[in-house]
């Protein structure tokens, strides 16, 4: 029994020198609490710095950037372009101010050229129909219209007017131009005497050539009508074709007036 006793305090006397090693104990103390999981650190050389040198806070990765090692150099393209980042802005190839937004200059070449400009064509001063040899038939000319008349080459001028219509501003205009001027009254009343006299006018050939017009194209297509048909002995159908452009109809009360005029004249002759 001393025995056993002299060795359970020589135990006591070595657990308090040496200290306890049972699995609870041991935890308790500094440096062997439990830790969490950490990961071993990478092998891979080119992640860590030389073991000589100071380290230094790892500065912020630039976007597109990465601490993985570069990718092998391809043989063929031993500088490859730099990688773009953000997005990609595409200039105009001549910018505003340029050559190619400038206006060409007269001669100046390029693709589609200087814009071209539309063709003008100054509308003729009188326009006018020949009839025959030395005669034409139109509208009543401008100002403009009478001196187109004289630089073309006319005498004369013929007007078939209204009754009692005032003629005197028209053979001034006439006259100061070295047109010789006939005004002829020209009414369902008077046609035959207007037949006598514009045939007579018009086959003077120091008169020639001459320009006629009327007030109005019906008073003129019906003289033109029936000096058709007694100077140049033209059948109805004939005449009435040729005549019916110059203004010839029997529209209106006016146009029927002419008409029955017209038969009364042709009857005597």
């Amino acid at each position: 029994m001393i025995r056993k006793l002299m060795f359970a305090a020589l135990a006591a006397l070595l657990v308090g020198a040496v200290g306890c090693r049972h699995r609870c104990c041991h935890l308790n103390q500094p440096g062997n609490q439990p830790r969490p999981f950490l990961p071993n650190a990478p092998k891979n050389p080119a992640l860590l710095p030389p073991a000589d040198l100071p380290t230094s806070p790892t500065p912020s990765l630039s976007p597109g950037r990465s601490n993985f090692p570069p990718a092998a150099i391809d043989p063929l393209n031993p500088t490859p372009a730099p990688k773009r980042t953000g997005p990609e802005v595409l200039f105009p190839e001549d910018p505003p101010g340029g050559p190619s937004s400038r206006p060409s200059q007269p001669g100046a070449s390029g693709i589609l050229g200087a814009p071209m400009k539309p063709a003008t064509v100054e509308p003729p001063k009188t326009a006018y129909t020949k009839v025959k040899e030395g005669l034409h038939a139109g509208r009543k000319p401008t100002l403009d219209g009478f001196d187109a008349l004289k630089n073309t080459g006319f005498r004369s001028v013929v007007y078939l007017h209204t009754a009692g219509a005032d003629v005197n501003a028209i053979k001034d205009v006439a006259a100061t131009r070295g047109l010789a001027f006939h005004a002829i009254e020209a009414t369902p009343e008077t046609l035959a005497e207007t037949l006598t006299e514009f045939n007579r006018v018009v086959a003077d050939q120091l008169n020639r050539p001459a320009y006629v017009f009327g007030e109005d194209d019906l008073r003129a297509g019906v003289v033109w009508y029936l000096h058709l048909r007694t100077v140049d002995s033209l059948g109805d159908d004939v005449a009435r074709l040729r005549a019916k452009p110059l203004g010839l109809s029997d529209q209106g009360d006016e146009g029927r007036a002419f008409a029955l005029a017209i038969q009364r004249v042709l009857e005597t002759k």
